[in-house]
């Protein structure tokens, strides 16, 4: 049982980091200087990172979910 419950520990913190490096990716795309590197940045840095971040949310949440399953 101690275990699960570390490991929930641990997936919590990776979820809320998660969101927090979606934000930080989020504030450096939205403070470049022109709206030509704006987009730029969107397409080439905040976009490909968004879906890794993203799916490596869905990766600790599903994780969790079976943690925490009767098999």
């Amino acid at each position: 049982m101690l275990p699960q419950f570390a490991l929930t520990f641990l997936g919590v913190l990776f979820c809320i980091g998660d969101v927090a490096a979606l934000g930080l990716l989020l504030t450096w795309q939205e403070r470049a200087p022109s709206p030509d590197l704006r987009w730029r940045r969107l397409i080439r840095g905040v976009l490909p990172a968004t879906v890794v971040l993203l799916g490596l949310l869905l990766l600790a949440f599903t994780q969790m979910l079976l943690l925490w399953s009767r098999q």
